[in-house]
C-alpha cells in the first residue's frame, strides 16, 4: 500500500470515531504518565471488608479456559493450547508462555477457576486459592501502568468477577490468606474505578461496570457504596445505546451478545433491586434474541467476531435465566424478522439472513466485510457456514477470516466490501438499505442491498433469498453499476458437507444422511475450493467453499438453487429490478425497489 492510500485508510478510519473516544484515549495515554503515583495512593488506603451477603449470581460453565490434570502432570489449557503448570506455581513462566496476546488475557482472567465453582472438592478449592495467591505475590504489587496485560481494564474486569464468584460460593480461603486477597480485590476495583475505558466503549465498559459493580456488592462501607452509584448513572445511557430494540448487542457479534447478557446479568445482581430493576426489560429482550438466532443444533451463527469456544453455551445461559431456546422441531414453515436478520425455519432447516451493518461506525473492532452474508442447517446439519475467527492477532489468517471471502456473499475484483486492516481497525466501509420481506403462497422471501462497493463503480449490490418448505431454497445475488469487473458468488460448505457428485451444470452435496442439489442460477461453472473454517479459536477446519467466477459488466445476476436431490429446479426469472419465479403450479413476482 503506497504512502497515499495508507494516509486515506486512516483518515477513513478515524473519521467514525467520536469526539468523546478521541479525547478519552488521549487521557488514558496521560493517566500512563502517573501510573506510580496513583498506585501507591491506591496501595495506601485502608482495607475494605466484605459485605456478607450472598449474590443471586449466574456461572454457566465455561469452555475456553480449563485446568486439565493428567498423568503426566497440570496443564492450563486455554483455546485448546496448553501450557504445563510447574510446582511452585510460577506465574511469571506462564505469562510469558503465553503464545497470544489473547490467550494471556484469558490466562489473567482466571475464569479457569470457574469451572471448578460447581464442585465441592476441597482439593479443587485449595488448588484455586493457590493459583489466586501465586498471582497476587507476582504481579498485586506492581504499578498496574507498567504491569502489562495482567493489569489492562478488561482483565481486571473479568479476574473481579471470577474472585468474587469464587469468595461467595466457595467461601473465603484460610487466614491470612484471605486478607491479602481482600486487599487485592480492593486495590483492582480501585484501579477499575478510575480507568474506565470511555475510549473504546462497547463491550469493554459494560465489562468496567460489571467488574465495578460486583466488587461494590461484595465489599461494605461508602467506598464500595460510591462503586454501586458510579455504576448507577452510567449504566441507563450504555443500555440505550448497546442494546438495540430488538434485543441484540449492537457490536453484532452473537458470542459477544452472550457475554454482555451475562454481564448484565451479573449487574442486576448486585445492584438487587433499585436501580437494577431496570435491567429486568433488557435481559428478558436480550435472551429472547439469543434463544431466536440458535440454529438447531443449539449454537449461534458464526457472524463478525464469534466462535464456539469464547462464552458459556447458549443453552447453559438460557437455562441460567430460566429462558426456553426456540424449538428445533416445529414442523411448521415460518419466517419473518429478527431485528435486522431474516430467519426461515421448518423442522430442523433454517436460513439466517444477516441484512444489517456490521456493527456500530465507531466500534467496528470485531465487525467484519460480510454485509448480507448468510448461515443455514439443513437437517440439523449446518449446510452454510461463515468463517469463524483464527487469532486475535495481526495475521494473515485474521485478515482472512475478517474478509469478504470468508463469508457467504458476492465479491467483486476481490476487494473487501469494508477495508478491515490491523486486528481491530476498519476504514473505509458500505452500509445496508432496509430490508425487505413478505409470503407468496409457499414462497418465503426476503431481499436487501448494500452500497459498500461504490468506491469501485458498483453502487448497488443486493441479495434475495427465497425459501420453500423442504426446499428448494433460491439465493440471487445482483449488481448495479458501471465498468467490466470479475464477480464471485460463494457458498461455504459446512464441515459435514462434502461436494459427491458434479454434472448435468449442478452438484451434489452430501453430509451421509442428506443429499442436496446445488445448481447456478445462471450458465456458470461452479468449482469447489478449500478453505479454512474457524468454528474454535485457531483450529481451522478444511472446508469446501462452492465459487462462481464470471468477469462481466453491471448489470449482473448470479445465484443459488439448493434443494432435494430428486427435486427439479423451479424456474427464475430477471427482468430489471423485477424477479419471478415458477414451481410446482405456483408463482411469484418480487419487485427490488
Amino acid at each position: 500500500m503506497n504512502v497515499a492510500d495508507a494516509i486515506l485508510r486512516r483518515l477513513y478510519t478515524l473519521r467514525y470515531y467520536r469526539v468523546g473516544q478521541i479525547f478519552a484515549r488521549l487521557a488514558a495515554l496521560a493517566r500512563k504518565r502517573s501510573a506510580k503515583a496513583r498506585w501507591e495512593r491506591i496501595a495506601r488506603l485502608p482495607a475494605l471488608e466484605p459485605r456478607g451477603e450472598r449474590l443471586d449470581l449466574v456461572s454457566p460453565p465455561i469452555a475456553s479456559a480449563r485446568l486439565v490434570r493428567g498423568s503426566d502432570g497440570a496443564f492450563l489449557e486455554i483455546f485448546g493450547r496448553g501450557v504445563p503448570v510447574s510446582r511452585p506455581l510460577d506465574w511469571r513462566s506462564l505469562d510469558a508462555s503465553a503464545p497470544t496476546r489473547l490467550w494471556r488475557f484469558h490466562l489473567h482472567y482466571h475464569e479457569f477457576v470457574e469451572n471448578h465453582l460447581g464442585e465441592d472438592s476441597e482439593s479443587e478449592a485449595a488448588t484455586s486459592w493457590e493459583f489466586i495467591d501465586a498471582w497476587i505475590r507476582t504481579f498485586g504489587g506492581s504499578v498496574p501502568g507498567g504491569g502489562g496485560d495482567p493489569w489492562h481494564p478488561y482483565v481486571v474486569s473479568r479476574r473481579i468477577a471470577v474472585w468474587v464468584k469464587l469468595l461467595l460460593q466457595r467461601g473465603p480461603p484460610p487466614e491470612p490468606l484471605r486478607q491479602r486477597v481482600a486487599a487485592s480485590l480492593a486495590a483492582q476495583a480501585r484501579w477499575l474505578a478510575e480507568n474506565l475505558e470511555w475510549d473504546l466503549r462497547g463491550n469493554h465498559l459494560l465489562q468496567n461496570l460489571r467488574g465495578l459493580a460486583l466488587a461494590g456488592a461484595f465489599f461494605g462501607g461508602p467506598e464500595a457504596d460510591r462503586w454501586l452509584r458510579q455504576v448507577a448513572a452510567i449504566l441507563p445511557g450504555q443500555l440505550r445505546e448497546q442494546i438495540l430494540p430488538h434485543g441484540e448487542h449492537f457490536e453484532r457479534s452473537p458470542a459477544y451478545h452472550i457475554d454482555m447478557l451475562l454481564a448484565l446479568a451479573d449487574i442486576r445482581a448486585a445492584g438487587r433491586g433499585s436501580w437494577a430493576s431496570q435491567l429486568d426489560e433488557p435481559i428478558a429482550r436480550m435472551a429472547r434474541f439469543l434463544s431466536e438466532i440458535l440454529h438447531p443444533d443449539g449454537q449461534i451463527p458464526l457472524f463478525g467476531d464469534s466462535t464456539f469456544d469464547q462464552y458459556p453455551a447458549p443453552r447453559d445461559v438460557l437455562d441460567a435465566l430460566g429462558v426456553e431456546a426456540v424449538s428445533a422441531n416445529d414442523d411448521r414453515e415460518r419466517s419473518g424478522r429478527l431485528g435486522e436478520y431474516w430467519i426461515f425455519r421448518q423442522k430442523a432447516d433454517c436460513i439466517i439472513f444477516d441484512a444489517g451493518p456490521v456493527g456500530p461506525d465507531y466500534l467496528p473492532a470485531h465487525a467484519h466485510a460480510d454485509l448480507l452474508t448468510i448461515e443455514a442447517s439443513w437437517n440439523g446439519s449446518r449446510l452454510f457456514v461463515d468463517g469463524g475467527v483464527a487469532d486475535y492477532e495481526d495475521s494473515p489468517e485474521r485478515a482472512f477470516c475478517r474478509g469478504t471471502a470468508a463469508h457467504n456473499v458476492l465479491q467483486i475484483d476481490g476487494r473487501n466490501q469494508c477495508d478491515v486492516w490491523s486486528r481491530f481497525r476498519m476504514g473505509r466501509r458500505g452500509w445496508p438499505e432496509p430490508l425487505r420481506f413478505g409470503r407468496s403462497g409457499p414462497f418465503h422471501w426476503a431481499w436487501c442491498a448494500h452500497n459498500a462497493y461504490r468506491f469501485l463503480g458498483v453502487p448497488r449490490v443486493g441479495r434475495l433469498v427465497i425459501c420453500t418448505a423442504d426446499g428448494p431454497w433460491i439465493v440471487l445475488d445482483w449488481a448495479e453499476g458501471r465498468g467490466d469487473h470479475q464477480f464471485v458468488n460463494r457458498l461455504r460448505l459446512g464441515p459435514d458437507w462434502q461436494v459427491s457428485m458434479q454434472g448435468g451444470g449442478h452438484l451434489a452435496v452430501s453430509n451421509g444422511r442428506e443429499t442436496l442439489t446445488v445448481r447456478a442460477l445462471s450458465e456458470a461453472e461452479i468449482r469447489c475450493q478449500p478453505s479454512p473454517y474457524y468454528p474454535l479459536f485457531g483450529r481451522p477446519i478444511q472446508v469446501i467453499a462452492l465459487e462462481q467466477a464470471r468477469q462481466a459488466s453491471p448489470p449482473f445476476v448470479s445465484g443459488w438453487i439448493i434443494s432435494r436431490l430428486y427435486d427439479e429446479a423451479p424456474a427464475v426469472e430477471v427482468h430489471g429490478r423485477s424477479v419471478r419465479v415458477h414451481w410446482r403450479g405456483s408463482s411469484t413476482k418480487i419487485d427490488l425497489v
